[in-house]
């Protein structure tokens, strides 16, 4: 059982990357904004909703004059929500350099991938490349048998772990998405520092929230409207009782954070890969040697 605590992606940490950031024009405080126009402020995307001038839109009166979309392209990797995916509409990868933490990263998820590939590589400026893994976004976890190998639709694996990083604070860390056949796609980037907290259990449960709307008329008629779905997961984990306490206050920092828990390494094909809030959590004091706990996580849409 790991928990990677997401470090804040700032600016400066972003050393370079391969998309841009035009989504509309920058805010400008002399221009005549029109009900309908869209502006650019601070990596994210706001909407006029009445017409104005010289309103800016995080100040007092932005509530009456700005309606906030969304990150702009760049940036979305990094909003929390994983359904507003990047994309590379003019080339085949999604390219990002990270570094400049005030500690070393040791973890990098990422979250709604759509491509072929997703590479990591973490170079230090003494010691040269220090990591490199390459994840195959090809999913074949339906394909069971020959029917299916021959059948069943491609399907894309939405998310790519790559843990175990040597903790060097200087080094960069290279992150490379790939689709030749389309334009690739991710929803989320979390760069951080992860945690070993336990041994998962079998008897781990994996479920959805789905948050699509399924009303029937007064025929009978089902009307089904498509909407995000969260990803639940029910971890039973155990750890050294002597433990208990550092497992508490690590879990009492993220209250309000989301976090990526997993079962552990490579554990993918489970999927019980998760990025969100824990519901609630519990550990009990079984005994001197070793504690049993659950964790019950919602993930982000």
């Amino acid at each position: 059982m790991r928990i990677a605590i997401a470090f804040d992606v700032l600016e400066a940490n972003i050393l370079n990357t391969n998309l841009t950031e035009d989504d509309h024009p920058v805010w400008d405080i002399a221009t005549a904004y029109l009900e309908g126009s869209r502006v650019v402020y601070n990596h994210w995307i706001y909407e006029a909703i009445a017409d104005h001038t010289g309103q800016n839109p995080e100040g007092a009166e932005a509530s009456t004059h700005w309606l906030i979309v969304g990150a702009t392209n760049k940036w979305r990797p990094f909003d929390k929500y994983i359904t507003d995916q990047a994309i590379n509409s003019a080339g085949d990868t999604i390219d990002y350099s990270f570094g400049g933490f005030s500690a070393p990263a040791s973890s990098v998820v990422c979250f709604g991938l759509s491509g072929e590939t997703a590479s990591l590589t973490v170079t230090d400026p003494a010691d040269g490349e220090v990591y490199s893994k390459t994840v195959s976004l090809v999913d074949t976890s339906l394909i069971v048998d020959a029917y299916s190998y021959a059948f069943e639709p491609s399907r894309v694996r939405s998310e790519a772990v790559f843990n175990g990083i040597p903790p060097y604070l200087a080094a960069q860390i290279d992150l490379t998405v790939t689709d030749t056949a389309e334009n690739p796609k991710v929803g989320q980037i979390v760069v951080g520092r992860d945690y070993d907290v336990g041994i998962t259990q079998y008897g781990s449960g994996i479920s959805i929230e789905d948050y699509s709307t399924k009303e029937r008329d007064d025929w009978g008629n089902a009307h089904v409207v498509e909407r995000p779905f969260a990803k639940l997961v029910d971890y039973d984990f155990v750890l050294p009782t002597q433990r208990a306490r550092r497992a508490a206050i690590l879990l009492e920092t993220i209250r309000a954070t989301p976090a990526v828990f997993f079962a552990g390494s490579d554990t993918d094909h489970y999927g019980t890969t998760v990025y969100g809030y824990y519901r609630s959590w519990d550990i009990t004091l079984s005994g001197p040697n070793i504690s049993n706990a659950t964790m019950e996580v919602e993930g982000l849409t």
